[in-house]
Formats: structure tokens, C-alpha cells, sequence
């Protein structure tokens, strides 16, 4: 029987004895604990491997592919029978490649593995970020060129005092957005973040333009060359998008070869936004369902 436990901040040294240098955005836990929401994110322990659990109001109840030094088939078979004893088709979600080949030399034959492009991270060169160079970048360079010639800013690396500054940004950023859809979850996020900033593995920059915020970033190392951007705001200045993406890179990564800029939820405007930063790589995810009695 394996218990599953809300991600509480508590639970951060556990997911790090379990998880080490793992760009898979959906494995690292400040991702998780904000996220969580009511439950609708869990993790369990079995067999010496951490697992996740994943439900929503329309979402059957799933799992992520175990992770950690442990017995991996062990621990499969007994998240598997958790699953079907709470009446739920064994299905594996957001597993890297890498965990797609040992599942199946584990369990030859017995999955069948589903691509999901909508939750594939997108992964960008740390320096192109920064310079924007190159022909396919030319409109990101025209908006970043933009926003400097014509507005006075300054950045800054936010600390823990800064977090009610960036919470009310957000809401302006929301306002912004005339409320064109239910921003509850993303809310509660960022609450979650910001509060905690200090307690996380987490750096934060701002852009301030009159001694103002108006954006900022928040991000963390997630592995050797890879750091991981959580979240992204600025409010309606042609570029500054542009510029405190290039900015947080040039002041807080320049020791990381890659930047994680996460998933695009298959948002039709979202997908094109990362597309147009041209990823060096889609770190693509599968979602592995049970066909076969396992053994």
C-alpha cells in the first residue's frame, strides 16, 4: 500500500534524497509544492523510489514514473496495484526519454507510450537568450531594442522583500488581462512562491522602470547546465517581456548552458510565443499506459 502525502515545504529535503540533476520540470519539487493546490498533487514513497500522484476534477487518478536509487520494478508493480485497486487504469505520466527505455527493458511489452506535446519542456540556450542574435530572433531583438531606447530601467535581484511588490504586480498583470479567464490555480501559485521565496532554491529579478516593478522572474538550478524559470511577468511596455528574460539570464544564469522555460499547456498562444525564442531542444515527455499484466 502505497500512502500518498500533500506536498508540504517540509517535504523538500525528502524530494531531494530522491531526486539530483533532473531538467524534467515536472520532477523538481518547487514546481510541485506550488502547484499541489488541494491535493490535486501528491507523492508517495515505495521501494525506496519517490513517486507522484496526479488527479484533478476531470483527471483520473495517475502517477509519475519512480525516481531515486531504489527497486524500480518494485516499486512499479506496487503503484500499479494502488492504482487498480482504487479502481484506475495504470497510466505513467510526463516520463523523460530516458525513463521510457529502462520502463520498457523492465517491463518489455507491457506499456504502451503516448508522446503528450503539451507538456514537453522547452529548452533555450542560456547565451542566446541574453543576446538575442541570429536572424530568427530578429523581432525579439527589435521589441528588446525598443524597450531600451524609449524607457529608463533599472534590475535588480529580488530578496524576500520584494515579494509584496511582485504579488501586486501580479494582480495588475491579471487586471491587465481584463480576467479573460479563471486565474484561481496560477494565483495561488504565485502565492505560494513568493511567500516561501526564502525557503526555496529559488533567484528572483526584477525590472524596475521609474523605481517601479514592473516585472520579474523567478528561477532555480536544476541541474549541472540547465536552470528552470517558474514564473514570468511584465506588465503591457512593448519588450519588456523580451528584456527581463534577457536580463535574468545575463545577471542570474550565465553559469548554465541551458535555460528550462517549461511547458506550453498546449495553449495555441503560448506554443507560439516559445516557439518564436527558437529552443535548442523540446525535452519531450510520454505518458506510458498499462496493456499488459505486468509480472
Amino acid at each position: 500500500m502505497v500512502e500518498r502525502k500533500r506536498i508540504e515545504l517540509a517535504a523538500q529535503e525528502i524530494f531531494g534524497q530522491y531526486i539530483q540533476n533532473e531538467d524534467n520540470s515536472t520532477y523538481n519539487f518547487t514546481n510541485m509544492f506550488i502547484w499541489s493546490g488541494d491535493g490535486f498533487i501528491t507523492y508517495g514513497l515505495t521501494d525506496d523510489c519517490l513517486v507522484l500522484f496526479f488527479q484533478g476534477k476531470k483527471q483520473p487518478l495517475s502517477v509519475s514514473y519512480p525516481v531515486g536509487k531504489g527497486d524500480k520494478r518494485a516499486a512499479v508493480l506496487n503503484v500499479s496495484s494502488f492504482l487498480e485497486e482504487q479502481g484506475f487504469r495504470p497510466v505513467f505520466r510526463n516520463l523523460s526519454d530516458y525513463m521510457v527505455k529502462e520502463m520498457e527493458a523492465i517491463f518489455p511489452g507491457c506499456f504502451e507510450f503516448i508522446e503528450d506535446r503539451n507538456t514537453a519542456d522547452y529548452i533555450y540556450e542560456t547565451e542566446k537568450m541574453i543576446t538575442l542574435s541570429g536572424k530568427k530572433l530578429h523581432a525579439k531583438r527589435n521589441h528588446f531594442n525598443y524597450f531600451k531606447n524609449n524607457y529608463s530601467y533599472e534590475y535588480k535581484t529580488l530578496t524576500q522583500a520584494d515579494m509584496p511588490a511582485c504579488m501586486a504586480l501580479f494582480d495588475a498583470w491579471v487586471a491587465e488581462k481584463g480576467g479573460e479567464e479563471d486565474m484561481t490555480a496560477s494565483r495561488n501559485a504565485a502565492v505560494k512562491l513568493l511567500e516561501h521565496f526564502d525557503e526555496l532554491p529559488v533567484r528572483g529579478g526584477g525590472i524596475y522602470i521609474d523605481g517601479k516593478l514592473s516585472a520579474f522572474s523567478i528561477g532555480e538550478p536544476v541541474s549541472e547546465d540547465t536552470a528552470l524559470i517558474h514564473v514570468e511577468f511584465a506588465l503591457d511596455y512593448r519588450g519588456l517581456f523580451n528584456v527581463i528574460n534577457s536580463e535574468f539570464c545575463a545577471h542570474e544564469w550565465t553559469d548554465f548552458k541551458y535555460v528550462n522555460r517549461e511547458e506550453d499547456m498546449g495553449l495555441p498562444g503560448l506554443r507560439q510565443t516559445k516557439l518564436a525564442y527558437r529552443p535548442a531542444y523540446l525535452l519531450e515527455k510520454f505518458n506510458a499506459v498499462q496493456i499488459k499484466p505486468l509480472s
